[in-house]
């Protein structure tokens, strides 16, 4: 109800209660002053309560938005839930650069010594060429391959000083590598051994290098270790008198994949005709296809296959049968986890 309802009615129940006389006259003209007396009262008495009232509301509202927490922005999707703590600026973020490196170790063949590459991710310094040679061939030289068939004939302790690019030709200095007690042929397979993981390092990174010239301490060398050529520059031998007939790529040793995943294969074979057999964690074999290179020897080609298998350990081999007497010939093994 408002003021001037409550005003209203009170003059209406004022009015109900005149008499007519003979003085109405006079009365009416005393109870007229009364009346304006009384408005003037009633008309402040609600006003200061009008105000008491809204003064008392606000204060009721102050109350209330004192409880609400305070307003904040709401987080954007991948926002952290919790709370954000600065970085300090003593503190900058750091990325490690790294590359997946090719590297050559040394197997046995029939007798014989030959390379096999495998791919190692390593931390680089700066990504230049020089910087991945350097740590790739410092991974040759470790002699610690993923896969326990293959190792390193450079002597134990050998380091890379330094690696330089002259042209086309990249300029190693090792330390510690002057002398080794191999056989010669040996020796031949790990100076191959640093001839190709250069010249491959440069060719995934599409650089136009395709020789070695080596140095021991800083000194350029005629002879390694008594039995070997390596004056000038060194380039790659044959691959087909260098490198082993046949490579299981991919997975490499110890890799873990999911229960389907791609056989990589690589090789020298006649006909092009290259065999993967997998036997399980007994020794079993479980599985064994014929896997068509996409080229045959004298090329060296390659070929992919799909593999399903249950989760265990397994064993994959690649190899070819001889077509003389179907005797397994090159073989590749790698052990590998299936989740």
């Amino acid at each position: 109800m408002t003021p001037e309802d409550v005003l209203r009615q009170a003059f209406e129940a004022e009015a109900d209660r005149v008499e007519f006389a003979p003085d109405a006259l006079g009365s009416i003209r005393t109870r007229v002053g009364r009346r304006t007396h009384q408005r003037r009262f009633l008309t402040m008495s609600l006003a200061s309560l009008a105000t008491a009232a809204a003064a008392t509301a606000t204060a009721v509202v102050v109350g209330l938005a004192s409880c609400v927490p305070p307003d904040t922005a709401p987080l954007q999707p991948g926002a952290p839930s919790g709370p954000v703590v600065p970085t300090s600026p003593s503190e900058p973020a750091h990325s490690v650069l790294t590359a997946k490196l090719p590297a050559y170790y040394i197997g046995v063949d029939r007798g014989r010594p030959v390379l096999y590459r495998e791919f190692r991710t390593e931390v680089l310094a700066d990504g230049s060429l020089t910087d991945r040679i350097r740590v790739a061939v410092g991974v040759m030289l470790a002699g610690d391959p993923l896969d326990p068939n293959y190792t390193s004939s450079w002597p134990v302790g050998a380091s890379v000083h330094s690696v330089e690019l002259n042209g086309n030709v990249a300029v190693v200095d090792l330390g510690g590598a002057s002398v080794n007690s191999v056989d010669p042929a040996t020796a031949r397979a790990a100076v191959q051994q640093l001839v190709w993981t250069v010249t491959a390092v440069a060719a995934d990174h599409k650089a136009p290098v395709d020789g070695v010239r080596l140095l021991l301490d800083g000194k350029p060398v005629t002879t390694l270790w008594g039995s070997v050529n390596v004056s000038g520059t060194l380039t790659r031998a044959d691959a087909l008198q260098t490198q082993a007939l046949v490579w299981l790529i991919s997975p490499q040793e110890g890799d873990t994949v999911s229960g389907t995943f791609d056989v990589h294969i690589g090789g020298a074979v006649k006909e092009a005709t290259a065999t993967l057999r997998i036997r399980n964690a007994a020794g079993d074999v479980v599985q064994e296809k014929t896997v068509t290179l996409d080229k045959g020897a004298p090329s060296r080609g390659e070929a992919h296959t799909s593999v399903t298998l249950a989760p265990g350990r397994y064993t994959l081999e690649a190899f070819y049968y001889s077509l003389d007497d179907g005797s397994v010939q090159a073989l590749d093994n790698h052990d590998i986890t299936v989740t």
